[in-house]
């Protein structure tokens, strides 16, 4: 059997990105030097990390999603079938976890563990990022077993987009028109906001493969929204010689420049939009830059 978390060897700074089969031909691993995490699993194959400095594994809403899709893939691929149990166990894991907000009006998965970057953030606190492939995975779910509660549960997820970052939810409206929306990698009201580029661009990669599996219009307004932010804002993140992480002023590593050019290239496949082509082009640019004389 595949077993997940033997291939890891992925260094964490805010969690570990990837888009894991956009197309079922995409998977790239992003990797950071900064420090290692201990990918174990619990008892039903769902995968938890041992991070520096803790003395116990913790459930990290994106990672564990991650290592959903990546059993779907592995079942798919190899017809697996412990895989497939450990997929459909991380999928009740993330209906089991959804905590409802507002009476109902959405759910969101919670980080219930301190996070040591960005100054140190103690939970709870969310993640677009984990939104989006969360409900991946449970649309999958749904697809495979045809039980309604999964695909109840990922509308309940994605109710979360449309929940403003200081009211609980994961988004900002970054427009006067509502016309632009940012998708927080990391959102807690009150703590600054850090603008992280490839959780946003993550993001709309899981959206759009979410809209593609339901059809649902909000998906496509919520992913056409995130699209005209980064037409109108991806200068920001151009230092003139590499990519910022965040708009707090953190270079990106070698790994998360590489993986948000991909990302960019993927999204202008998707959308045609020449401002998403002309950054994934500079920034691949500056991995090679010329000679100087």
């Amino acid at each position: 059997m595949y077993i997940f978390y033997t291939t890891i060897t992925a260094i964490i700074v805010i969690s570990i990105f990837s888009i894991v089969d956009y197309y079922n031909s995409y998977n790239f691993l992003v990797t950071l030097s900064t420090v290692s995490a201990e990918p174990v699993l619990d008892d039903n194959g769902v995968i938890k990390y041992i991070y520096p400095g803790f003395q116990h594994s913790v459930y990290n809403p994106l990672t564990l999603s991650r290592g959903g899709l990546t059993y779907l893939s592995e079942y798919e691929n190899n017809g697996d079938m412990q895989s497939r149990e450990f997929f459909i166990n991380t999928a009740n894991w993330l209906v089991d976890n959804a905590k409802y907000k507002e009476g109902g009006r959405y759910s969101i998965w919670e980080y219930d563990f301190t996070w040591p970057w960005y100054g140190g953030i103690p939970p709870p606190y969310y993640s677009a990022y984990a939104q989006v492939t969360g409900m991946v995975v449970l649309v999958h779910a749904y697809d495979f077993t045809g039980n309604d509660i999964y695909l109840h549960e990922a509308h309940k997820a994605f109710q979360a987009l449309l929940v403003d970052y200081d009211n609980g939810g994961v988004m900002t409206i970054e427009d006067e028109n509502g016309d632009s929306i940012f998708l927080h990698l990391l959102a807690k009201p009150g703590f600054p906001m850090t603008y992280v580029l490839n959780g946003h661009t993550g993001s709309l990669l899981r959206i759009w493969q979410y809209y593609e599996l339901t059809n649902d219009p909000q998906a496509k307004l919520v992913f056409d929204k995130g699209i005209n932010y980064l037409k109108h804002n991806l200068w920001m993140y151009d230092t003139g010689s590499w990519s910022l992480y965040d708009l707090t002023e953190n270079l990106s590593s070698d790994s998360y420049h590489k993986s948000v050019i991909v990302q960019l290239k993927l999204l202008y496949d998707i959308t045609g939009e020449s401002k998403l082509k002309e950054y994934a082009d500079r920034f691949d640019k500056y991995l090679n830059p010329p000679l100087s004389l």
